[in-house]
Order: structure tokens, then sequence, then C-alpha cells
């Protein structure tokens, strides 16, 4: 298995951002991005070396915990300004988010695609460790009107292929956010990839330190990955991998929500992430913990708490090869403090 180093060497630079969503406590709600700005790239030269080795050593581990639970090319309008120099802060956008949908009570954050323009403040992701990432290989990230969820447009990760391609929008969370994250998105998927793609990255704040922690969700051997992730620089590792014993939903839309809770009460780490699937909670296999030495099913590494969610990452980063062309959509977005639902 291939696990996503979420490169950066920069530190925070939060920017922010005015929220239009209700926060009334729900179990319910709709939410999209939008955007017709494309990110587009071509052969792709693949990851680093890091992200190489990674890539290629943790397939055979086959384990999971029985956790709790190109360039930017303007199509419509430029992908929502630059990165700035140095990637900008641990959203990584380095600019306000404008959050725009209804319907998403108790979402701090959403986005509903339907303005079909990409949201202001995401940015392709600018890493100066691996510039790569983020914007390389086939295929390309826009918002379009070929397979909405509901409405008319949303976000499309089109015609992935070949080696490693990745494609993703980064942007900083609202400042104070809070250590508990919700997060909620209906997903429509022309194939099942059978190596590890991301599909959202979200970093947090470790109290009294510079470190930015981050966890992952995203697909390996036609299931789902719950990822821990320790800080970057310098390589996100060692991690912890939870793969499910659920299989993704393959040419219909499905909604997948995540709970990622670096408070976790009165225990001494952050909690490994959980997933489900139409309202139902994922299982996983007995989890392991992945580094660059390629050792396997050693014990849980820490994983510090958090005080603030302060970045996310949206799109499709493949750290393997895509043997056929496929076809990803995102749509109904939605982030919050509780649980948002699939209702609506």
């Amino acid at each position: 298995m291939s696990q996503a180093l979420f490169r950066c060497s920069f530190r925070l630079s939060l920017a922010l951002l005015a929220c239009g969503c209700s926060n009334a406590p729900s179990s319910s709600a709709p939410g999209d991005l939008a955007g017709t700005g494309t990110v587009s790239g071509g052969a792709g030269a693949g990851s680093s070396g890091a992200a190489g080795a990674t890539a290629g050593g943790a397939e055979a581990a086959g384990g999971t915990s029985a956790g709790a639970g190109g360039a930017n090319t303007a199509a419509g309008g430029p992908v929502g300004g630059a990165s700035g120099a140095a990637g900008a802060g641990a959203g990584g956008s380095g600019g306000a988010v404008t959050t725009t949908g209804t319907g998403c009570k108790g979402a701090t954050v959403c986005f509903d695609f339907e303005d079909c323009a990409t949201p202001a403040g995401w940015t392709v992701p600018n890493y100066p460790t691996d510039p790569g990432e983020g914007n390389q290989g086939a295929g390309s990230l826009l918002v379009d009107s070929v397979m909405p969820h509901a409405g008319k447009c949303s976000l499309h990760m089109k015609d992935f292929s070949g080696d490693q391609p990745q494609h993703a929008l980064i942007a900083d969370l609202p400042k104070g956010f809070g250590p508990v994250l919700w997060g909620r998105a209906w997903l429509f998927n022309s194939g099942a990839p059978t190596q590890h793609g991301a599909l959202i990255k979200t970093r947090y704040a470790v109290p009294n330190s510079p470190d930015v922690d981050w966890y992952e969700v995203g697909y390996e051997k036609q299931n789902y990955d719950g990822i821990w992730h320790s800080p970057l620089p310098p390589s996100g590792l060692p991690e912890w991998v939870l793969q499910s014993n659920t299989t993704i939903v393959i040419n219909a839309w499905t909604c997948v929500e995540w709970l990622f809770d670096t408070q976790n009460g009165a225990e001494p780490q952050a909690a490994d992430p959980r997933i489900w699937q139409d309202g139902v909670e994922v299982t996983y296999k007995p989890g392991f913990e992945y580094d660059l030495t390629n050792t396997k099913g050693l014990p849980r590494p820490p994983t510090p708490k958090g005080s603030d969610f302060v970045g996310i990452e949206v799109g499709l980063t493949m750290y393997h090869a895509i043997d056929t062309n496929m076809n990803f959509y995102m749509d109904d977005l939605a982030l919050g403090k509780e649980r948002v639902g699939c209702a609506n």
C-alpha cells in the first residue's frame, strides 16, 4: 500500500473566513463545491523518491485497526489566487475561503458548487519539497455539469489514468475551527482504484508545537483508507493506516462521512479516523504503522492531540498508477463541529 505523503515545508498561515452557514446542530445537510477553474496536467513525472518509497511499501501489510468506530488553466476564472511563495500555511492557500451553499445545517463550512466556478480561496497545492504533488499526471480537476448530485454542477476529477495522476485544491479553514471535524460529501466513482489515492486531507495544529499533523480519507484495494499522518516536514511518517472491510460504491452516488477527533475525551492520544458509507460505519482490518523503512505491524505511533483544524485538501492524489481511465465526482461538501449527516 502506498501512503499519502502530504508534503509541505511551511508553517501555519490562517485566513479568516466568513461563514454563511447555520451552526444549528443537525444530522442532515447538503452542500457542494463550486468551480469552473481547471487544474490540469500532462504526462507528469510522478512524485518524489520519498513518495515512491511510501507508495511501494505498505501494500503487503493489508492491515487496519478495529478502530473506534500542468498548470492552473483558468477555464472560467483562476483557481483561487496565488498560493504564495511558500505554499502559505496549514491550509496551503493563504487566501480567504468563500463559503457558499444552502441547506448545510450544522456545518461550519459548506460548498455546493452551484456557482459552477472554483470557490474563492481554493488554490493548487504548492509544496516546496515536492512541487509536482497536487498537480501532475494525466487528468484534470474542474467543476462542471457532467454529473451533479443535486443542482447543476459538481467537482469533477476527470479522466485520471497512467502513472500517479494527482490533482487537488487546498484551502485554509476558519480560524478557531476547533479540535473536532465532521465531514460529509456525496461521491460518484466510475471505478474503484486498486491502489492508494487520497480524497480528503485535513491538517490540525498541535498545542505548544509548530507541528501540523493530519488525517486522510482515501481509497485503496477498492475499499476506504482512514489514515493519521505525523507532521511535515520532513516526511509525514510514520503514519497509522486503517484499511476498511467496506467496498466503495461504483456508478452511483453515495454519501461518505468522516469524523476526525483530535480531542478524544480523556484519552492520551487523538482518536482514530472514523468513516461512514450511506449512514453505516465502516469496519477496519487490524491497523498498522507504516514508515519509509517498510516496517509494518508496529504499535500505533504517538498521535498528538490537536487544538484546531486549520486546512483541507480536496481532489484525488494517486500514489500508484491507474491502469484504466477513471472519473470521480464530489458534491455537497460540508464540514462542521458536529455531525452534518446525509439528508437533503
